[in-house]
């Protein structure tokens, strides 16, 4: 079986998730007698340009990688200039959606968000932060809800650099109450007593105008840091977090939600967003024409990628095409109406969660099936693992190591885990956060109880899995969330975020990890397996049973040539291959001469005949 796999990156040092997905499973496939090509970019760095933005470095050449030929070819970069202009438009046209579903929203967190609580609704910007400082932008007319009882206090932080004039609007189900916004440059702290208000209060912050700075896609308003009320004569704090997309995954409304919108979305816009995310590779597309017909299957990867819509050259052929989206499907980032209709037009979707599948592939109505990603066991079941040399690497002797592995950026709220470890401290003076990898964010970690490593090299990875007690990761999405397999394979309990879907899919709460949804929910779980350590090995020993069954990379692969052979079309042949070398070439052309008895065939019959 001729098997190609196209993909957005490829290398023996290309780093990412998704990149050693597709490695495993060309290699993978290779052991188990398939001919594998890989047809990608020539790019081993992508940089970030802009919000849809990325930059291909074009640096590397094709080659063949452990019996893999890799096909590279170049990519064409997106204009800066262009792209701020276009990232512009994108982001009027999600804001003005925004606006058109404002009373949607509204109903639903009147409906689904918990008392005692306050949810932002629309208008706002994403939240950003400077070290333990953060705030969040306005757009024109930001909304807040309260839900809570005798509320007779708002107070809230905020810097109007542009002096906007405009007002602030209090709603209740019996009054209304307006307050003009003063003029302020700095940052200010206003408050804002009424009588007693109970249930939900909606607060209206209405702008005469929003401003766009230059090199800014953009509205802005005024920026708040902070936002308090008083209700029963104690204060309480709305967390800038807490958005109302929030409380759509919560209550699993989020995927009809994005469908809608992306669904109503012109589709200029998706042709936009495709310019800047690359990889925009002609050359690919070209390649892709004159020889996607030489190979019995192709298997793609990825969203938010146009490798997959790439791909679809293979029908144009008649070859079928297996795609693998890896798709967060509670990101609204991934949410666009032709990446659907990609998507539906695979003969066949490997969904990377059960989640996932059920969620959102079945949703659209994609033929898919659950498969997900494996761990290496030569990787993680290698002798020698030291965890001792770890911790006396990294000064971390008598220390009760939790360990969180992934990229430092906020959507995998590590700010979680570093207030958690706060609460901890008061109980367990021993015990110590540990983050690996990459920095996204450039943003110090600053706390006593937290060391960040940063990148660290494969040894050591494993060797802190082993040397550590409880490993946690609150991200709010992921397509899997292999680290807790990684976790899992070194019997560690894991903890993880209730609200991410392909997480809450994977984790048994209870019975190989805990599932939590705020910072006292991870801080009390930690403890509790700190404290009991037959607990935390039962659900370790548990977790290395579920990896050892399900996620490896030889039980994925054997599902994955499975398929393929099952989405071969009629009449096609299972050709068994025995490498990808010339001289195996040579040698399956000579028995080819010997059992046709036709030895004198010119170089093109030849040529035909092997492929």
């Amino acid at each position: 079986m001729r098997i190609l796999g196209v993909t957005f990156r490829y290398g023996k040092d290309v780093y990412g998730g998704a990149e050693a997905h597709m490695k495993e499973l060309a290699e993978g496939l290779r052991e188990l007698g398939a001919e594998v090509d890989i047809c990608t970019t020539k790019s081993h760095g992508i940089r970030h340009l802009i919000k849809s933005g990325e930059l291909w470095d074009n640096t590397l050449e094709s080659e063949e990688i452990n019996g893999v030929r890799v096909i590279r070819l170049p990519v064409k970069n997106p204009s800066r200039y262009v792209s701020l202009i276009l990232e512009k438009l994108i982001q009027a046209e999600l804001d003005k959606e925004e606006r058109a579903s404002e009373n949607k929203i509204i109903g639903i967190c009147e409906e689904h968000l918990e008392e005692e609580n306050g949810v932002l609704l629309t208008g706002w910007n994403q939240l950003e932060r400077y070290g333990s400082f953060s705030m969040r932008w306005t757009k024109r007319n930001p909304i807040i809800l309260i839900k809570d009882k005798k509320i007779t206090k708002v107070s809230l932080t905020i810097s109007n650099r542009k002096r906007i004039g405009g007002e602030i609007l209090f709603r209740s189900s019996n009054k209304e109450l307006r307050f003009p916004l003063p003029v302020t440059k700095d940052w200010e702290h206003l408050s804002f007593d009424f009588s007693e208000i109970s249930g939900k209060l909606l607060i209206y912050i209405r702008l005469n105008r929003g401003w766009k700075p230059l090199k800014d896609f953009r509205t802005l308003g005024i920026s708040v840091s902070r936002i308090n009320y008083v209700s029963e004569g104690i204060e309480k704090s709305v967390d800038l977090e807490n958005d109302y997309r929030k409380v759509l995954i919560k209550n699993g409304l989020f995927v009809e939600h994005y469908i809608n919108n992306a669904g109503k979305r012109a589709d200029n816009y998706g042709k936009f967003f495709d310019y800047m995310r690359g990889p925009r590779s002609p050359e690919m597309a070209k390649w892709l024409d004159n020889n996607v017909h030489k190979y019995d299957i192709v298997i793609a990867q990825m969203l938010p990628f146009n490798t997959l819509q790439t791909s679809l050259i293979a029908k144009k052929y008649d070859v079928p095409l297996i795609l693998l989206p890896l798709m967060h499907i509670d990101d609204e980032f991934y949410h666009w109406k032709h990446y659907y209709e990609t998507i539906k037009k695979g003969d066949m979707v490997l969904a990377n969660s059960s989640y996932s599948k059920t969620a959102f592939y079945d949703r659209i109505g994609a033929k898919s099936t659950f498969v997900g990603p494996g761990v290496s066991k030569e990787t993680f079941f290698q002798q020698g693992i030291d965890p001792e040399s770890f911790r006396s690497k990294y000064k971390l002797e008598n220390k009760r190591i939790i360990l969180t592995v992934s990229r430092k950026n906020p959507g995998k709220r590590y700010d979680i885990l570093i207030k958690s470890m706060e609460r901890i401290d008061q109980h367990f003076k021993d015990a110590h956060m540990v983050m690996i990898g990459p920095d996204d964010d450039k943003l110090p970690v600053g706390s006593v109880n937290v060391s960040y490593l940063g990148k660290v090299s494969q040894e050591d990875l494993v060797n802190a899995y082993e040397a550590c007690e409880v490993f946690v990761m609150m991200s709010e999405s992921e397509s899997f969330g292999m680290v807790f397999c990684e976790a899992w394979t070194r019997k560690k309990p894991v903890i993880g975020n209730l609200y991410c879907g392909a997480v809450s899919s994977l984790i048994d709460d209870g019975k190989d990890g805990f599932l939590c949804g705020n910072e006292a929910e991870v801080a009390d779980r930690i403890e509790k397996l700190l404290n009991d350590r037959s607990l935390a090995a039962e659900l370790g020993e548990n977790g290395l049973k579920k990896v050892l069954e399900n996620h490896t990379w030889d039980i994925v692969t054997k599902k994955v040539m499975n398929i393929c052979k099952e989405n071969l079309k009629p009449g096609k042949e299972v050709k068994k291959q025995t490498g990808n070398s010339l001289n195996d070439r040579h040698k399956k052309w000579k028995y080819l001469e010997v059992l046709s008895g036709q030895k004198k065939r010119n170089h093109q019959e030849k040529r035909m005949l092997l492929k």
